[in-house]
């Protein structure tokens, strides 16, 4: 059986996926929407990956542990 998070342990876990990971995703959508061909749109894609990973990374974290 798995152990029981704590609020603070998702904390982290949450905030940078969500704050830096989406923030990245919204400045380069915004400027290679506007600027195509200009190297935006590499980083958009490093930005979603990033995102893609930090999730995927949580998930394989607290895969063990029980919500009960």
């Amino acid at each position: 059986m798995g152990k029981k998070l704590a609020l603070g342990d998702l904390l982290g876990t949450f905030l940078i996926p969500t704050l830096i990971g989406k923030s990245l995703i919204l400045y380069f959508g915004l400027n290679y929407s506007s600027n195509p061909g200009e190297g935006y749109g590499t980083g958009l894609v490093i930005s979603i990956l990033f995102t893609a990973v930090m999730v995927g990374r949580f998930l394989w974290k607290y895969r063990d542990y029980d919500d009960s």
